[in-house]
């Protein structure tokens, strides 16, 4: 689902900034940009935000400043250093890069200095945790809010779903009418036709009235909305039940369109089928 978390913390040696982006996904899959500093902790973090989050796509960064005069302990790596110099100027020639050039060029290498003071040293751990999981909350809060949007914007849906079957409800005993009537005028053609057989009229008769009638699809969908209104009210969060619901009340949907011979009642399906797909769009922002 997506979020959006933020902490920060600031004094007079360094200034730490943690973010956390979440996007929509059926998975939990964690990126993670930290220093090389705090690299170690890694793992750590990873097991936080996975116990935290749940369920999406995570970018989850540490950005770790320094004041001026902080860390800056440093001892130049004399073997790197030379190490680059001569790869450097092996492939540049010094018409094209000075030795002043090449020396500044050098010096921007990674690694090129060894830090007696890190951020590791200056860091405190407990603090760290305690803003990401400042950043955490944030995120979850902001998840939270778009769920609740979320589960009104299904109610809705599943809402609309139900009125389209209570409209063909009301429409099935005109088309049962209509379906009688022209089984009427079938029956009058074959008290005047010589040829054919009454028995296998009657049964085909059976076959035809059993092959349109609707009313167990009616009943088991109107069971799936109410089902699907009392998951989505339960405080748990249910996005993978959502979402097998929404799956049945696809094909009771189905079976009504293919059963029903009216050309209204189609109409009332394919309004279903759009508050369906809406819905089954929907549930993959649910956890």
């Amino acid at each position: 689902m997506t979020g959006y978390g933020h902490a920060s913390f600031e004094n007079d040696r360094m200034s730490i900034d943690v973010e956390i982006k979440s996007l929509n996904s059926k998975f939990l899959d964690i990126s993670t940009k930290l220093p090389k500093e705090i690299s170690a902790l890694e793992n750590e973090i990873k097991k936080v935000l996975t116990e935290k989050i749940g369920r999406g796509k995570v970018n989850f960064m540490i950005d770790i400043s320094l004041k001026n005069g902080v860390g800056s302990a440093a001892k130049l790596n004399t073997t790197l250093f030379e190490h680059y110099k001569k790869e450097l100027r092996a492939t540049i020639s010094p018409n094209e890069l000075s030795d002043t050039d090449l020396v500044k060029e050098v010096l921007r290498m990674p690694d090129i200095f060894d830090y007696s003071d890190t951020e590791t040293d200056l860091v405190d751990k407990d603090q760290l945790f305690d803003l990401i999981n400042q950043a955490i909350k944030e995120c979850e809060k902001f998840r939270a809010q778009e769920g609740q949007a979320a589960e009104n914007a299904l109610g809705v849906f599943a809402k609309h779903i139900g009125e389209r079957l209570s409209q063909i409800k009301e429409k099935d005993p005109e088309r049962i009418v209509a379906i009688k009537e022209r089984i009427n005028e079938s029956l009058s053609e074959l008290a005047a036709s010589d040829k054919a057989d009454p028995n296998r009229f009657e049964q085909e008769l059976i076959y035809y009235i059993e092959k349109l009638d609707i009313a167990e699809e009616i009943i088991r969908l109107q069971n799936h909305i109410s089902y699907f209104h009392e998951t989505l009210a339960e405080k748990e969060s249910q996005g993978k039940k959502l979402g097998f619901i929404s799956q049945e009340m696809g094909r009771e949907i189905n079976t009504i369109g293919s059963k029903a011979n009216n050309s209204d009642i189609q109409k009332l399906v394919v309004d279903m089928k759009d508050e369906l797909e809406k819905i089954k769009e929907q549930v993959l922002n649910v956890v």
